[in-house]
């Protein structure tokens, strides 16, 4: 395993920490290397089904400016655990609540440069329940059968890769468990 001689940190942000990591390799290479870290406890992303149908959302996304389709996401606030965190991103961004939460797995985003982990929950069981979130214009709720899931995708182009890796893992991991 290599090893990690020193750490510096170039940057912080509100959101995010840029170190830079002088690595030593086994056979006496050494590189350095630049990582973004997040500076919470990561993210969940929920995948919330209603019978046979899940629930996404569209939304504005900066770094691409234009409007991106996801499940409900959000940060893991300070002292709160995933399934919590889960709920109260339902409730923010859809208007539901689940009686029925549960962590299928988690993502690493990006791990040769980013150290940051989007914690999967499958939601199910949901009842209406509101609150409010900080998103700064309502966001457009779409409802899409699981069947018709491809089309969907095929059909829209600023898709979050999150997203899409929720689908791949519900049907193909998650779903054959059941």
């Amino acid at each position: 395993m290599p090893t990690i001689k020193n750490k510096e940190i170039l940057t912080t942000t509100s959101l995010f920490k840029i170190e830079k990591l002088d690595i030593h390799f086994g056979n006496n290479e050494s590189r350095e290397y630049e990582i973004i870290s997040g500076t919470g406890s990561g993210a969940v992303m929920v995948i919330p089904i209603v019978d046979d149908k899940v629930i996404l959302i569209k939304e504005y996304a900066a770094a691409i400016n234009d409007y991106c389709l996801s499940f409900p996401k959000g940060k893991i606030d300070d002292g709160e655990n995933i399934i919590d965190s889960a709920n109260r991103e339902l409730q923010e961004e859809i208007g539901y609540k689940s009686e029925k939460l549960s962590h299928i797995y988690t993502l690493d985003l990006a791990p040769g440069y980013i150290n940051h982990q989007t914690h999967i929950i499958l939601a199910t069981d949901l009842k209406p329940s509101k609150l409010d979130g900080d998103e700064p214009e309502d966001l457009e709720i779409i409802e899409c059968k699981i069947n018709n899931i491809d089309d969907l995708f095929l059909n829209n182009k600023n898709i979050d890769s999150r997203t899409i890796a929720c689908m791949y893992i519900y049907s193909h991991l998650h779903r054959d468990n059941d």
